[in-house]
């Protein structure tokens, strides 16, 4: 992750509504830093007539967030209670820079933490002449470290014939209207990214589409393994914890929904099979009725052709869908929370397509064969045993090669157990037969 710092202008075109919306929403995704398994640093700041340090830049832990809370709480404070400025001057900006490059500069030169990349920096703004200030200042700057610097403007709408000059030298400008989800979802991507990964799709008649591939949440095997247990069904192990595991999950069933309604692409992580239970400490009247109880919830959400929301009752409230079969059994699948969730990018929708694209793809895909029967992952390989067995073949082929009349040298050891071996006086080895593979059946 690196280091983060953000610097919140503080003017008298930020509501004190919007002030709010900032300081909550950066409370939410700095724990979420906090948590996670990647080392971060971070730092808050206000610019107004000068700048002000509600939080040095320090590296981020579980032991820092009551601090850190108490730090984005003073946002409103701060915007309550101190006089604000118009507009920041160059020299205030200057200043504010330099110190965060500075202090940023220190970090990195220490050998003992583990936080590196660049500085990545996100000036929080209600004006667009924030951004030329800043651009003029930048420009300006000697420090060569790395840093990247971001530009969000909250405003209610762009005031007509305001253009905006172009930037001498690189930061990335949002503008977004004073909604919560609005402000929420560029914040989130800048904290944790979005790195696209290249794709190729080949189908048919030698059409390629090429792809970036993209995260769709916050991974939640990145964070730390208290948390991660809540939100997965597999609990990870904790070091120094003796976690009951006969106590077992207690799930609540809260929202039935019908399959057609569900979106997949909310669900994660690998399922798990539901069964009735048959524990050795439950009465067998007990375990009975318990059967005959889950093979009719089992029916009743088959026929039904729904699936029941339920939820994770421990400190973090993980979200399941369990989706039940007719042979009595059920898949229990866990769900991606509105928190990891990151936002999708603006794909440029293209409303009229020529006839001439619509045509080559249909074709291409017409000539791949349409199934009739339903899917089942079971007959689908990955070539999985195929693969690991090639990946032994170079070695079988060595020692079959480096093999003189089925026997091969090592290097004589006194230590060494020489129970299959004799030893060589001449050349002062150890002869082993070597292994042979007429019986393998590859």
């Amino acid at each position: 992750m690196g280091i983060k710092v953000i610097i919140v202008d503080m003017n008298t075109m930020m509501s004190s509504e919007t002030c709010k919306k900032v300081s909550g929403i950066c409370l939410q995704e700095v724990s979420l830093l906090a948590d996670h398994s990647v080392q971060s640093a971070f730092m808050l700041a206000c610019l107004s007539a000068h700048t002000e340090i509600l939080y040095p830049l320090q590296i981020l832990n579980e032991g820092s967030i009551s601090v850190l809370r108490r730090s984005i709480d003073t946002l409103v404070q701060y915007h309550r209670d101190t006089p604000l400025v118009d507009d920041s001057s160059e020299q205030t900006i200057t200043q504010c820079v330099q110190f965060i490059l500075n202090t940023a500069d220190k970090l990195l030169s220490n050998t003992y933490n583990q936080v590196a990349g660049v500085i990545d920096v996100l000036f929080i703004t209600c004006q667009t002449r924030l951004k030329i200030k800043l651009d003029s200042v930048l420009s300006k700057q000697t420090i060569t470290t790395p840093k990247k610097v971001t530009v969000l403007t909250i405003a209610e709408e762009e005031k007509e014939g305001s253009e905006v000059p172009e930037c001498l030298t690189e930061i990335d400008d949002i503008s977004v209207s004073p909604f919560y989800t609005n402000i929420q979802r560029p914040l989130r991507k800048w904290f944790f990214g979005q790195e696209s990964e290249l794709a190729t799709l080949s189908l048919p008649d030698n059409l390629i589409l090429s792809c970036d591939l993209l995260p769709l949440s916050i991974d939640p095997s990145s964070l730390s393994a208290k948390t991660q247990s809540c939100l997965t069904l597999t609990r990870p192990k904790i070091p120094g914890s003796m976690l009951d595991r006969q106590q077992g999950r207690k799930l609540k069933g809260e929202k039935l929904f019908k399959l057609e309604q569900i979106c997949e692409s909310v669900l994660f992580g690998s399922p798990m099979l539901l069964i009735p239970s048959t524990h050795w400490t439950m009465e067998w009247d007990t375990l009975e009725e318990n059967q005959h109880n889950f093979a009719a919830f089992c029916k009743s959400l088959s026929e039904s052709n729904s699936a029941l929301l339920c939820r994770n009752s421990e400190e973090v409230e993980g979200l399941f869908l369990i989706l039940a079969e007719t042979d009595g059994t059920a898949l229990i699948k866990p769900i991606i929370c509105s928190e990891l969730l990151l936002p999708k990018p603006n794909i440029p929708l293209i409303v009229q397509l020529s006839d001439e694209t619509t045509q080559l793809v249909d074709d291409s895909l017409k000539k791949l064969e349409l199934s009739d029967e339903s899917f089942s992952p079971l007959d689908h390989s990955a070539n999985l045993h195929e693969c690991l067995i090639r990946r032994m073949e170079p070695r079988k082929r060595k020692l079959l090669n480096d093999s003189s009349s089925n026997l091969y040298e090592v290097p004589y050891n006194q230590n060494q157990n020489a129970a299959h071996a004799t030893p060589d006086k001449i050349t002062n080895t150890f002869r082993y037969n070597a292994p042979t593979f007429d019986d393998s059946p590859y």
